[in-house]
C-alpha cells in the first residue's frame, strides 16, 4: 500500500519549501509575541534567541528525517536551503507584522 507522494499547491514550488515557510512565519510572529510581552527586555532577547535556535534546529532535524524517509539514502538533504527559507520567511515575518 504505497501512497503517492502529495502533490505541491505551486508547480515550482516543492512542498518542503512551503513547509519551511509557513514555520518561518509563524516562528516570526512569535518571537514578535513572546518580545511584545517581555517588553522588548534582555530576558526577552534571550527567551527569543532560545526559542529561534532550538526551533530551527528541530525543524531542519525534521525535515531531513522526512527527505531521508522518502529518498535513497545517497541523496543529502537540501540542509542549507531549508534553512534559508526558514529564515527568509522568519525575517520576513517580523518585517510584515508591523502591517498586522
Amino acid at each position: 500500500m504505497n501512497k503517492s507522494p502529495a502533490k505541491s499547491i505551486l508547480p515550482l514550488v516543492s512542498n518542503d519549501t512551503l513547509s519551511c515557510s509557513a514555520a518561518g512565519l509563524l516562528m516570526g510572529q512569535m518571537v514578535m509575541g513572546i518580545s511584545a510581552h517581555h517588553d522588548g527586555s534582555i530576558a526577552g532577547m534571550v527567551l527569543s534567541l532560545v526559542f529561534v535556535l532550538c526551533g530551527g534546529a528541530s525543524i531542519a532535524l525534521f525535515m531531513s528525517h522526512r527527505h531521508v524517509e522518502s529518498r535513497p539514502r545517497t541523496e543529502r538533504p537540501p540542509v542549507q536551503a531549508w534553512l534559508l527559507t526558514l529564515g527568509g520567511a522568519f525575517i520576513a515575518s517580523i518585517w510584515l507584522g508591523r502591517f498586522l
